[in-house]
């Protein structure tokens, strides 16, 4: 039996290929949730903290030896509420069917008409599972975009300095590489670099600063890991150990991937350890890991300061090398108080690299990492996708936004039906599409910051190995995710600015593979989709759906709603069962820590966190979009609340809801591109005017001896050679060879 890093037990005989890192997670149990953890707020519109709020389990979860996830709780879930249903749902058809056929046996005359009806009947009910005899083919146009002519391009800035040139057909082999990670990489399939991969490996074995940016697929993850692991090989611990990389990303679900990348490419280098630290996991076993100052660490920004300030063997002064992936998420303004805690915690004398897909390459965002004279490495435009995707448009008429979730219906049932991700902008809308398009006999499975971590890790695992089709996200699921063979991505509503819409459409056409994008765009939807068209670098289609198909799917689509409605209110019910004993769980969990006193006689204290409540309440506030307040609304106030609420009944009210969380994010980043820039220690070349005159610089005057005797408190009062041996200092002679008063007299 071998021990690994997050402090589990890891069986031998099991291949390093087969032995799932999901396999070594625990949960995180509910006395732990005091802390705060901010990882990855599914962007602006997850209202709530998706931190351990909606677990259902209190134990820890057993792993069996097939690597399978065992889900705890004697609750049904969702997928069995809505074959409930359907099974409900097709017993009353065969009911109806039945007293049918008895009617139609008494008329003899009418026998073959009626047959023929009902046949037709059975079509159009059936129409979700089943393809139509006589299915109406969808049209295809080309979208060109009318770019405009190409602007001068600017100066680069001297905060970066030229990236050396690279061969791109070199192997691993030349790229002075240890033997171990050459096995490593032959074992994954990997002979040759990628061009992000053979820029940056020389440059990071340099220690030199890197600002990286190629598109989605890459190959960017092992382009930091192999150097890194070929550092640790060629200069292992001279004392006693201690944690010297830093890994940081936006999402547990990330953070886990690159864990499972360094163990693959660490299997046969046995000296290295590799620690993974987020939220939502069992926070002992971190603890413990930490504790044996593991070489590695990856985390996400909240758990890793909740370890700096309760894990007392734990610190970060030994760091060596710090690495942001998807780093422009990491510095915008949802992570900068943290990154700030964290950097500060950091050695200063390290190397950091920045990687990401739509990397920024403002000095304003970059200075606040502090890098030291870093490379721009931008092999690929910060605004490009994949070469081999397929863009595809369908537009949505000015008076029809409820027609999304039909179209959304048919698309899924009618042509795309296998590895498929749906991207909806909010968790609500995310949770309902899931419930509809269960309903319709689809395999779907939803993932975002509403559920626990072990139900985002089994979603996630059940896609990888096609149990299910579909899965529906919000934009947790956007940024560096590698999932294999997904072939469609579909956007419910266009996101909120290009860089989003670039993540997400890079979960397909990864690694040089061919891939789809489809987005439904409205009328108010224009402005993004002129910028999307005008990176195109392939021609995008438009797809025309008829409208006899939309109408049909939206007939079948009101006759489920009584289902939709029934299976929320059951969750529902449930949910408040569970926050109930989460509560009950809390009170009686606080009344024991209570009784337990250490050996001073006080109580033991709560883990700390570097915000306090009001700090916390407050940051909270102003990232999140629309009105939250508590205080008391006027009548008018109520009634547009009452509006709000049934206009969300209906299929335009939620596609509403959904534009208008895209509007309000859109208005607030216009709003902070209006402000004036923050004032760095560095001369900004580009903003100052070439035209400005120089003001005149004043000559200081020089200042007397005695002023100088009075401010100068630093030395010593011993006399010097010239000193005489009264104690008294000769004033101080200028050129002219008279004392600076006598001098000022004459002028």
């Amino acid at each position: 039996m071998k021990q690994t890093s997050l402090g589990l037990v890891k069986p031998k005989g099991i291949p390093i290929d087969n032995y799932n890192s999901f396999d070594l997670i625990k949960t995180i149990n509910e006395e732990e949730d005091d802390v705060p953890d901010l990882d990855d707020d599914d962007q602006e519109d997850d209202d709530n903290n998706d931190d351990g709020m909606n677990d259902s389990d209190n134990d820890e979860i057993p792993f069996n030896e097939d690597m399978k996830l065992q889900s705890r709780g004697q609750l049904s879930t969702i997928d069995e509420k809505i074959a409930l249903l359907r099974n409900k749902r097709k017993k009353d058809k065969k009911l109806l069917n039945g007293s049918q056929t008895e009617t139609k046996k008494t008329d003899d005359n009418t026998t073959n008409i009626d047959d023929t009806t009902t046949n037709v009947e059975d079509i159009e009910d059936e129409s979700y599972e089943m393809e139509m005899e006589q299915p109406v083919k969808d049209k295809m146009k080309i979208k060109q975009s009318k770019k405009k002519a190409a602007k001068k391009k600017k100066e680069e800035d001297e905060y970066f300095e030229e990236s050396p040139p690279f061969n791109p057909d070199q192997v691993f082999s030349d790229m002075k590489i240890s033997r171990p990670l050459l096995k490593a990489l032959a074992t994954m399939g990997l002979h040759s670099p990628t061009p992000i991969q053979a820029a940056t490996v020389p440059l990071a074995l340099m220690g030199r600063d890197i600002c990286a940016c190629a598109v989605t697929g890459s190959g960017k993850t092992i382009a930091f890991a192999l150097p890194v692991l070929e550092r640790l090989l060629y200069k292992p611990h001279q004392t006693a150990p201690s944690t010297r990389v830093l890994i940081l990303a936006p999402t547990r679900e990330l953070c886990v991937q690159i864990h499972q990348v360094f163990r693959k490419l660490s299997q046969f280098s046995h000296n290295i350890s590799v620690c993974l630290s987020t939220g939502g996991l069992d926070l002992k076993s971190q603890e413990a890991s930490l504790r044996l100052q593991p070489d590695i660490v990856i985390a996400t920004p909240g758990r890793l300061i909740d370890h700096i300030h309760n894990s007392p063997t734990f610190t970060l002064n030994n760091i060596e090398i710090l690495i942001l992936d998807e780093a422009d998420r990491m510095l915008d303004e949802y992570y900068f108080e943290q990154m700030k805690e964290v950097i500060n915690n950091c050695s200063r004398t390290r190397q950091t690299m920045l990687f990401s897909a739509t990397m920024t390459d403002q000095i304003k965002d970059l200075i606040q990492v502090s890098l030291n004279r870093p490379i721009r490495l931008f092999i690929d435009d910060n605004k490009s996708v994949a070469p081999y995707l397929r863009q595809e448009f369908i537009r949505i008429r000015e008076h029809r936004e409820g027609d999304r979730e039909a179209i959304i219906a048919a698309l899924l049932t009618r042509t795309f039906r296998e590895r498929v991700i749906v991207f909806a902008q909010t968790k609500r809308q995310c949770h309902r599409m899931h419930v509809m398009l269960g309903l319709l006999g689809l395999k779907i499975g939803e993932l975002h910051g509403d559920l626990s971590q072990t139900q985002r890790l089994d979603t996630l695992k059940r896609f990888k190995n096609e149990e299910i089709d579909i899965l529906i996200a919000t934009d947790l699921a956007a940024r560096g995710l590698d999932i294999e063979n997904v072939k469609t991505i579909i956007n419910f509503v266009l996101p909120n600015t290009l860089k989003h819409y670039i993540h997400r459409v890079g979960r397909t056409a990864r690694a040089g593979k061919t891939g789809r994008s489809l987005s439904l765009v409205g009328e108010n939807e224009r402005q993004i989709i002129k910028e999307i068209l005008q990176t195109c670098k392939v021609p995008a289609k438009m797809r025309i759906i008829s409208q006899e198909v939309i109408q049909m799917f939206r007939n079948k689509l009101n006759e489920l709603e009584r289902d939709i409605e029934e299976v929320l209110k059951m969750e529902y019910g449930e949910k408040m069962l569970n926050s109930c004993e989460k509560q009950l769980d809390k009170a009686q969990s606080k009344l024991s820590s209570e009784k337990k006193q250490n050996g001073e006689g006080q109580p033991v204290n709560d883990r700390e966190w570097f915000q306090n409540r009001a700090d916390r309440q407050k940051e909270k506030e102003t990232l999140r979009l629309g009105n939250h307040s508590k205080k008391k609304l006027s009548k008018q106030e109520r009634e547009q609340m009452k509006k709000k609420t049934s206009s969300s009944k209906t299929a335009e009210g939620r596609a509403e809801f959904e534009i208008n969380k895209v509007a309000q994010f859109q208005i607030r980043e216009a709003k902070k591109a209006q402000r004036s820039n923050r004032l760095y220690a560095y001369e900004d070349k580009t903003s100052s005017n070439k035209n400005t005159r120089k003001m005149p610089v004043k000559r200081r005057q020089p200042s007397s001896s005695f002023a100088s005797e009075l401010t100068r408190v630093n030395k010593t009062n011993k006399p010097t050679r010239k000193q005489s041996s009264s104690g008294q200092r000769p004033a101080k002679r200028s050129n002219s060879g008279q004392p600076p008063a006598k001098r000022r007299r004459k002028q």
